[in-house]
C-alpha cells in the first residue's frame, strides 16, 4: 500500500493518486514538479515496480501500434480487397461490417474473460489470431471467405482493444503521468498508421478498380485508364462477362497485397511473443494487481444525472468511432472513385491523414498537463466539424489542395479525442476498469459496425458525396455531446 501511495498507481480503494493531494498541501508547486522529476528517475533506476510498469507500458504500446498499422492499411487496401473477392462498393462494405461485428463480439468476450485468465496470455492469444487472419485475407478469393476472415480478424482485434484500454489506464492510474501515457500510447498508434499505407502502396494495383454496378461519374470518367464499367459499346452480355473475368484474373495476378499483409502478420506475431514473455516472467507475480475492481460513479452529483451523462458518453463513443473508422476506411475509395486519383495517391492521402492525427496526439502529450480534458474535447469537436465542412466544399469543386488541407484539419483533433475521452471518463465519471473498457469498446465498435452499411448504401445508390455529408452530420452530433460533457464538468471545477 505504501508503494502505491508513493508511486501514485491505482489502488483497490475508491480514488487513486493520493500522492498529488499530499504534495499540494505540504510543498509548493515548483518544488513538487522538481521533486516528481527526480523521484521518477530514481524510481526507474531502483524500483522494480516502476521498471515493470515501464516494460508493460512498452508492450501495450507495441500492441496498440499493430492495431494502428492494420487500420492504416485497410483504407488503401480496400480497392484491392474488393477486386480480389469480386465485390462492388455496396457489397464490399460487408467486409468492414463483418470486421466491426467481430470487434463487437470480441469486446463482449473480453469483458467476460479478461478478469478470469492471465491478461498477458489473453493479449498473446488475441494477437496471434489477429496475425493469422491478416495472413489469410489476401488469399480469400471467395466472397464468403473474405467476410469470414474479416469477422475473425475483428474478434482478435476486439479482445486486444479491450485489453489495451484496460491495461493502459491501470498501469499509471488517473495521474498526469497516466494522462501523458495515454496520449503517448495514441501517438505510437498514429506513427504506425502513418507508416503502414506507405509500406502497402508499392504492392497495390496501379489502376483504378470500379465495380460493374457503379452508377456515378467521376471527373476522370472519360480517362483511358482501364476501368471496369457497364459499357454501352460491348457487343453482348457474353462479351462483357468474358471481359470482366479476364480483367479480374489479370488484376489478381498484378496485385501483391499479400506481401504487405504478410509483413503485418509477421509484426503481429512478434508482438504476441512479447506478451508470451511477460506471461512467463511477470504473469504470476503481477496478476493479482490487475484483478477487477468495483465500478462506481465519481463525484457528488445525483445518480440520475450521472447515468444520463454515461449515456451521453456512450453516444459520443458510438458516433466518434463511426466517423473515425469509416472516414479512414472510405477516404481512399472516395478520392479514387469520385476525384479520379490513383490507388497510390489515395494511400498517400490516408498516410497524411494519420500523420496529421499523429501531430494532434503528440501535441496532446504536453497539452493534457495544462488544459482540462473537457476543454480539449470541446475544441477538438469544433475544429473537426470545420474540417468536414471544408472537405465537403472542396469535393464539390474538385479542389485537390482543399482536400489535403481539410484532411489535416480533421486529423489533428481526432488525434486528441479518444485518449482524452478515456481520461475524462476515468477522472470525472467512473473508473475505467475492464468492464468499463469493454463497454466503451463495445459502443465504439457498434458505431463502426453500423456506419459502413449506411455509408456504402448512400455512396453506391445516391452519390459519393454522401461520404462528406454523413461525416458532417455526425461531427455535429459529437459536438453537442462534447458541450454536455463540458457543462457536466465545469461546475465541479468552479467549486474548487
Amino acid at each position: 500500500m505504501e508503494k502505491e501511495i508513493k508511486y501514485g498507481i491505482r489502488s483497490s480503494g475508491r480514488d487513486t493518486v493520493p500522492m498529488q493531494e499530499i504534495d499540494e498541501e505540504n510543498i509548493t508547486e515548483n518544488s513538487c514538479h522538481k521533486k516528481s522529476k527526480e523521484t521518477f528517475c530514481f524510481e526507474v533506476q531502483n524500483s522494480k515496480l516502476i521498471q515493470s510498469q515501464i516494460v508493460r507500458s512498452v508492450c501495450v504500446s507495441v500492441a496498440f501500434m499493430m492495431k494502428g498499422w492494420t487500420k492504416g492499411q485497410i483504407g488503401p487496401a480496400f480497392p484491392d480487397i474488393m477486386m480480389i473477392s469480386g465485390a462492388d462498393l455496396e457489397n464490399g462494405s460487408a467486409f468492414m461490417t463483418s470486421f466491426y461485428t467481430g470487434q463487437l463480439l470480441g469486446s463482449v468476450l473480453a469483458g467476460v474473460i479478461y478478469s478470469k485468465m492471465n491478461k498477458y496470455l489473453l493479449f498473446a492469444s488475441s494477437v496471434v489470431m489477429f496475425s493469422l487472419m491478416l495472413a489469410a485475407i489476401p488469399w480469400c478469393y471467395l466472397y464468403g471467405l473474405m467476410v469470414a476472415a474479416h469477422t475473425f480478424l475483428g474478434i482478435g482485434g476486439g479482445i486486444t482493444a479491450v485489453s489495451i484500454s484496460s491495461e493502459s489506464v491501470a498501469i499509471w492510474g488517473p495521474t498526469p503521468r497516466g494522462r501523458s501515457y495515454l496520449m503517448g500510447n495514441s501517438a505510437a498508434y498514429s506513427i504506425a498508421s502513418v507508416i503502414a499505407p506507405l509500406v502497402a502502396a508499392p504492392f497495390l494495383l496501379k489502376s483504378n478498380y470500379i465495380s460493374t454496378t457503379t452508377n456515378y461519374t467521376s471527373r476522370n470518367a472519360t480517362s483511358s485508364a482501364p476501368i471496369m464499367i457497364n459499357s454501352i459499346n460491348q457487343s453482348s452480355l457474353h462479351d462483357i462477362g468474358m471481359a470482366n473475368d479476364s480483367f479480374k484474373t489479370m488484376n489478381r495476378s498484378m496485385s501483391k497485397l499479400y506481401v504487405a499483409y504478410t509483413v503485418s502478420a509477421g509484426l503481429c506475431m512478434l508482438t504476441a511473443m512479447l506478451f508470451f514473455i511477460l506471461f512467463c516472467q511477470l504473469g504470476q507475480s503481477m496478476e493479482e494487481r490487475s484483478r477487477k475492481s468495483e465500478s462506481h460513479f465519481i463525484g457528488e452529483r445525483s445518480p440520475l444525472l450521472k447515468r444520463l451523462q454515461l449515456f451521453n458518453t456512450i453516444v459520443f463513443c458510438v458516433i466518434q468511432n463511426a466517423i473515425d473508422f469509416t472516414f479512414i476506411g472510405y477516404l481512399a475509395v472516395f478520392c479514387i472513385d469520385y476525384l479520379g486519383w490513383t490507388n497510390a495517391f489515395g494511400a498517400m492521402l490516408t498516410s497524411f491523414a494519420f500523420f496529421s492525427r499523429l501531430l494532434g496526439t503528440l501535441s496532446g502529450i504536453f497539452l493534457v498537463r495544462y488544459v482540462q480534458t473537457h476543454q480539449i474535447l470541446l475544441i477538438s469537436t469544433i475544429v473537426s466539424t470545420a474540417g468536414f465542412i471544408g472537405l465537403t466544399i472542396s469535393a464539390h469543386f474538385y479542389f485537390d489542395a482543399g482536400i489535403w488541407i481539410s484532411v489535416c484539419v480533421i486529423g489533428i483533433p481526432f488525434g486528441l479525442m479518444w485518449p482524452n475521452m478515456l481520461s475524462w471518463i476515468n477522472e470525472n465519471l467512473i473508473p475505467l476498469c475492464n468492464e468499463m473498457a469493454s463497454l466503451m469498446n463495445f459502443t465504439a465498435f457498434l458505431g463502426a459496425l453500423l456506419a459502413p452499411l449506411l455509408f456504402g448504401y448512400m455512396m453506391e445508390e445516391i452519390s459519393l458525396l454522401w461520404f462528406c455529408y454523413l461525416c458532417c452530420f455526425k461531427s455535429v452530433v459529437i459536438f453537442v455531446n462534447a458541450i454536455l460533457m463540458f457543462l457536466y464538468t465545469v461546475p465541479v471545477d468552479t467549486r474548487r
